[in-house]
């Protein structure tokens, strides 16, 4: 008998991803042009094909079972490197950039992407790149639909758990931040409880950082304040930093940088010993490109004074 994946196409693969997106094979057969009973004769028989059903079906539809999700990843790989060779050659065509690359990065770690992308891009001009910020658990969930090559950013958590390589680039410890002005900054040393008045800008719940804060909380016995507020942006928060008394947590490297570039101060707070890694995570049984394996190399050269 043949390889059952021998027969997929490429809108087969659509076909798929298009029914866990709707749930109702009349849509997506009208979506794909074919007839209902053609495409639940398909489906049927694909799933006989692997051998357990791909979708529990029920009176609102359908829905992907374990078995489906995880063909579902492999599904969107597929459709998302068909696209992007079509892209890539159709910039080759017209005489432009060779080669790509799609980078994740999570705020912690800007100022190491950053400078290896310079290096990167002096080694291979002619790379297109694609850079996607936010925090980690989307980042790595487009890793594994092959919607990014490479994620930098906390290593903790879930992340270990998951199908990926993972390399620890450097381990620093956090600290709290406020505006230049803000009066626990005229101080020459402040304790845990001199936070205690102020309200908080914390990074969501479960994200690498804000397991570091809690852990170093606890190890100080200090509760944190009800009236936090959770972001997961950095540019907002430095704005809400620099309009207000509010205070913020932030890995030790970077508040350094927003230190010496002026827009933050470092609050005196006596060394908080909880530390977390920064680390690059990158796909397993995935053929590393070149341009991978050099950005890797580059993130790993120690940073520029």
């Amino acid at each position: 008998m043949a390889d059952w994946t021998q027969k997929l196409r490429l809108h087969h693969w659509q076909m798929l991803v298009a029914i866990a997106e709707q749930g109702n094979l009349t849509q997506v057969a009208r979506m794909m042009n074919i007839t209902q009973p053609a495409l639940s004769k398909w489906l049927l028989s694909l799933e006989e094909d692997v051998g357990f059903a791909l979708f529990e079906r029920h009176r609102k539809g359908l829905r992907p079972t374990d078995g489906g999700k995880l063909l579902l990843e492999h599904a969107r790989r597929v459709i998302n490197d068909v696209e992007r060779s079509r892209n890539e050659l159709e910039r080759f065509r017209r005489g432009g950039m060779v080669g790509s690359l799609k980078v994740g990065c999570s705020p912690v770690a800007t100022d190491c992407v950053a400078q290896a992308i310079l290096s990167l891009l002096d080694e291979l001009p002619g790379l297109h790149l694609h850079i996607a910020e936010m925090v980690m658990t989307p980042l790595l969930q487009d890793l594994l639909t092959g919607n990014l090559d490479v994620v930098v950013g906390r290593v903790g958590g879930k992340a270990l758990n998951l199908p990926l390589n993972y390399r620890v680039l450097y381990t620093e410890p956090v600290c709290f931040v406020a505006r230049n002005d803000h009066p626990l900054t005229h101080q020459p040393q402040i304790n845990w409880e001199a936070l205690a008045p102020w309200r908080w800008i914390v990074w969501p719940a479960s994200t690498p950082i804000r397991i570091s804060i809690d852990s170093a909380l606890v190890d100080n016995g200090v509760m944190m304040p009800e009236n936090t507020i959770e972001s997961a942006s950095m540019n907002v928060t430095v704005n809400m930093l620099q309009s207000s008394d509010m205070i913020s947590i932030l890995s030790l490297r970077l508040a350094q940088r927003y230190a010496r570039q002026g827009q933050l101060s470092i609050l005196p707070l006596p060394r908080i010993e909880q530390k977390g890694s920064v680390g690059v995570f990158w796909r397993k049984n995935h053929l590393a490109s070149a341009a991978l394996q050099r950005f890797i190399f580059h993130l790993q050269q120690p940073p520029v004074s």
